[in-house]
């Protein structure tokens, strides 16, 4: 009996990590995250600039400090629950800082955080 109850644990922990692997637990954001178009590569570097910021008007100039994490950045800077998934946090930050991805950002330096309404 004991064999039987240890099988089905086994293949319910096989299953949920399949699950979660394939089709997984959190919302795909992937699809919405997309590369610059041809047209954005074109364009210099003001253009692209201008085109950054007027798609990210609000956002907030923030040091980071010792045990900051952007999640935890933009989390503070909202009261509620957030509007965007993580997946589009990342994308919104790296653009707003010039392609500097969340994992190397260096404490004592300044950053632009996205605010979601």
């Amino acid at each position: 009996m004991k064999r039987i109850g240890v099988f089905f644990i086994i293949l319910v922990i096989l299953y949920s990590t399949y699950y979660d692997l394939t089709i997984g637990t959190l919302p795909n954001g992937l699809s919405d995250v997309t590369s610059p178009s041809q047209d954005e590569e074109m364009n210099d570097d003001n253009d692209l600039q201008e085109v950054m910021v007027e798609e990210f008007e609000p956002f907030q100039e923030i040091t980071v400090e010792p045990g900051n994490t952007v999640l935890s950045i933009v989390e503070h800077l909202h009261e509620g629950p957030l509007s965007a998934s993580i997946q589009q946090i990342v994308y919104d930050f790296q653009e707003l800082n010039d392609g500097t991805k969340p994992e190397e950002i260096k404490i004592g330096e300044t950053y632009l955080f996205p605010i979601y309404y």
